[in-house]
């Protein structure tokens, strides 16, 4: 069960307006999900895990401070990564209309930040969620 099917059903994660606090082992979204919110890291550790195939995997860890989603959102797609609790861990939670609603589509920094994240993907594909 991901993190928004648990807030929406009042399980496992105590939450508040703007924090969430998801035990070790859950998840906090899964690939191809849609992106309703990013999150950053304000305790604890998430690991990344993409599926190269049945057998391979690559994973890496998220420490505090590091974003979940961002990427994702300003290349308009779905969560690309499968995110889970390593320990319990708080995150801040941002809306996707917060980030829509700061950058307008066609404002220069919007252009900016899209063009910035084109290039980090393409220069690291499949990294960053």
């Amino acid at each position: 069960m991901s993190l928004i099917e648990q807030t929406e059903n009042k399980s496992a994660i105590l939450q508040s307006k703007e924090t969430v606090m998801i035990k070790k082992n859950d998840v906090v979204y899964y690939p191809d999900q849609k992106i309703e919110n990013i999150y950053v890291i304000l305790s604890g550790l998430i690991e990344s895990v993409e599926k190269k195939n049945k057998k391979n995997k690559d994973k890496f860890l998220l420490k505090k401070g590091s974003t979940l989603g961002l990427m994702d959102l300003l290349l308009n797609r779905n969560y690309s990564k499968l995110m889970v609790a390593k320990n319990t861990t708080i995150l801040a939670v941002i809306k996707k209309n917060t980030i829509f609603n700061t950058i307008k589509p066609g404002d220069y920094k919007s252009i900016l930040l899209k063009s910035l994240a084109i290039d980090v993907d393409n220069k690291h594909p499949n990294t960053w969620s």
